[in-house]
């Protein structure tokens, strides 16, 4: 049962992460820039989730001080990082083109699953990528606009997307060592905020705070507890039952459900090329999750 609920648990994580851009459009009209977004996001994850561990679960948050590059990883070297240089990514080339290039994320978890964690390399789970990133480059618009080219933003995306897909790593890494994930979401959002708030400038969150201390206040949470407790959470958790990369493509619903947010509360009706996009992206979560020969044939025998 539970094996069955962690593939849509994953993609319910994806969904909530694909309503960032919501929360940020908004959070911009504060004045906050892109770190400082960031760093609100991480900062209010970190003291939810500590306030939910100290009333509810206080065992999780003894760690080993020689496990804490795990956390680094999934905080600093994954969250912080990754954010920065996707920010600096839409900077220098078109928001489709950035989406675009964050696509190719789950191609890095298989290979690097593959060499560290000896998953195997199935064709499902190739031909599943492969409707994904598909999928995301015609969600994403790039075919349909002239693209402005930029090296450097390229480089940048393809370094973000990597840094994206580090999180699967690391998170990985962590639960071998034995890490629940409330721990690991616990230590990678308190690394997160504190590597990011050497980059912040908080004047404009502080100036925000004095003025619409109630309605700015409610939007930080939200925003914490949508685009960063619940989904991380979630998907930390999922990934006790799915493999490394299954688990990056099921979440690779992110820029379908932003999609379908746009259209919802924007009017921004998508194109065919991205309705096709997003049934492809629907057509890979669907071709991970068909039961396998040898599991029907299990089923069976134990009926």
């Amino acid at each position: 049962m539970v094996k069955t609920i962690a593939p849509i648990v994953i993609v319910i994580a994806g969904c909530m992460w694909g309503s960032v851009g919501l929360f940020v459009r908004h959070l911009e009209t504060y004045g906050l820039n892109s770190m400082a977004i960031v760093e609100t996001r991480m900062l209010g994850a970190f003291i939810i989730t500590l306030i939910g561990i100290l009333f509810f679960k206080r065992d999780v948050l003894r760690i080993k001080v020689k496990d804490c590059w795990y956390f680094i990883g999934t905080g600093i070297v994954s969250m912080l990082l990754f954010n920065y240089l996707y920010n600096q990514t839409i900077s220098l080339v078109t928001l489709s083109l950035a989406a675009t290039l964050l696509c190719t994320a789950p191609i890095f978890v298989l290979l690097l699953s593959a060499v560290l964690f000896r998953e195997k390399m199935t064709p499902i789970k190739l031909a599943a990528v492969t409707l994904a990133v598909i999928g995301c480059i015609l969600v994403s618009g790039l075919l349909e606009n002239a693209v402005a080219f930029s090296l450097a933003g390229i480089l940048m995306g393809i370094a973000a997307s990597f840094g994206y897909a580090l999180y699967s790593i690391f998170t990985r890494l962590a639960m071998n060592k034995g890490y629940d994930s409330l721990t690991i979401n616990l230590y990678s959002f308190l690394f997160a905020s504190l590597g990011g708030s050497f980059f912040t400038d908080f004047g404009p969150i502080t100036l925000a705070l004095k003025e619409s201390p109630i309605s700015f206040g409610s939007f930080l949470f939200l925003h914490a507890v949508i685009a960063s407790v619940a989904p991380y959470i979630l998907f930390t958790w999922g990934m006790k039952y799915v493999d490394t990369g299954r688990a990056a493509i099921l979440s690779s619903c992110e820029p379908v459900a932003a999609t379908i947010f746009g259209l919802m509360l924007y009017q921004e009706v998508p194109s065919l090329l991205a309705i096709t996009g997003m049934l492809l992206v629907v057509g890979s979560i669907v071709l991970l999750n068909r039961p396998t020969s040898q599991s029907v044939i299990a089923h069976s025998q134990q009926g």
